[in-house]
């Protein structure tokens, strides 16, 4: 039991290390259309986390859900930065997407890297069919 417990918490240390260093890696756009596809492929959904800096701005992966998660949970890739004419002005795109808010839904702005806006890479529903 001590053993297993022990292995755990090594196992929880390590993946905290992988996801701080995931944190500061500068990525290429190359580099984030890949994390950002890797991330998608996975159909259970994690925490909020940083994936990663792209052109010295962190891009985090923002988790939301409403009252009956984890149905309606959304995915968002966005720059940790307001959307606006800052945003434009760093390099990003500025989009309203639909987020879950108890049982209803608003629009929120976001500011979104191009290269992911191009490919319209920065919004996923894990858990619906699609």
């Amino acid at each position: 039991m001590r053993t297993r417990a022990l292995v755990t918490g090594l196992v929880s240390a390590v993946a905290l290390a992988a996801n701080a260093a995931a944190s500061t890696d500068t990525l290429s756009d190359a580099e984030l259309v890949a994390r950002v596809n890797a991330v998608f492929s996975v159909k259970e959904t994690t925490a909020d986390r940083i994936l990663g800096v792209h052109r010295g701005l962190p891009v985090i992966v923002d988790v939301r859900c409403g009252d009956v998660c984890p149905n309606y949970t959304v995915r968002i890739i966005h720059y940790g930065l307001d959307a606006g004419a800052v945003c434009t002005r760093m390099g990003g795109d500025n989009a309203s997407i639909a987020v879950p808010a108890g049982i209803a839904v608003t629009m929120q702005p976001f500011c979104i890297p191009h290269v992911l806006f191009q490919r319209k890479l920065y919004v996923d529903h894990p858990y619906q069919a699609k």
